[in-house]
């Protein structure tokens, strides 16, 4: 990718943080609202969308923002429940994982 398109991209990701504000929608919301706006038009940036590329560049901002605008009451309101989901999440994952390795 060609260093004038990261640099493109990162102007509209900075125009859609002060419009995002002004308007007072979620950072997250704007870019997917940008991001299919910019592949609707016809001049849209090549780029190849690889696991690279989204655990590297795309998902930490979206979580830290997530976590930036975590309301703490809620979230202490529902820890038990979100507990509970994480912990046979991760078991159930771990133990569907042990089990394809297993065959």
């Amino acid at each position: 990718m060609k260093l004038e398109t990261i640099e493109l991209l990162l102007l509209i990701a900075a125009i859609v943080a002060m419009l995002a504000r002004r308007v007072h929608v979620p950072y997250s919301i704007g870019l997917v609202a940008a991001g299919i706006a910019l592949a609707l038009l016809p001049f849209t940036p090549s780029i190849e969308l690889t696991k690279q590329l989204v655990f590297t560049t795309l998902l930490p901002p979206l979580i830290f923002e997530a976590a930036f605008q975590l309301r703490w009451r809620e979230l202490k309101k529902d820890l038990p429940v979100i507990l509970t989901l994480a912990t046979v999440g991760v078991l159930l994952s771990a133990a569907v994982g042990y089990l394809m390795l297993t065959k």
